[in-house]
């Protein structure tokens, strides 16, 4: 939707379709909506950072899972990262070096000027909707840390 248009109202709505009402749908109002544009925006940002290395953002997720959990297989780690085994292990062994310092940047500016207990409160619910969204695929809770 552009900045100047107004969402049709839920009279409106009835009166175009001519029949039950639908619900107003507003975008903005929809947690997933902001997290996907979170994500986009830590892509395009981390691409950014991490190209003068010349790595990708999915080289970054290996990272961040070896840098959290040391003590991973590569087949552990292909799992969490959602990376194809022979591929991540090419790039295992340069991302340590080359990449670090680039996503700690990242990831700091993402929070700052957030107080620190917001920033744990905003991880806390993720957390929690990543337990609940793997209950509700009836699966045992995921290691997400």
């Amino acid at each position: 939707m552009s900045s100047h248009a107004k969402p049709i109202a839920h009279e409106e709505r009835s009166s175009l379709e001519g029949r039950v009402a639908a619900p107003v749908f507003v975008l903005e109002r929809h947690l997933f909506f902001w997290i996907s544009q979170l994500l986009e925006r830590r892509d395009e940002n981390l691409a950014a950072a991490l190209k003068p290395a010349g790595l990708r953002v999915a080289e970054w997720r290996a990272l961040a899972s070896l840098y959290s959990r040391q003590r991973l297989s590569m087949s552990e780690l292909a799992d969490l990262t959602n990376i194809e085994r022979t591929t991540l292990s090419r790039h295992v062994d340069r991302l340590f070096a080359r990449v670090w310092p680039a996503v700690r940047a990242v990831n700091d500016a993402a929070s700052a000027g957030i107080p620190e207990p917001a920033v744990e409160m905003a991880r806390w619910a993720m957390r929690q909707m990543c337990r609940t969204f793997d209950s509700l695929a009836g699966h045992g809770q995921r290691d997400s840390a």
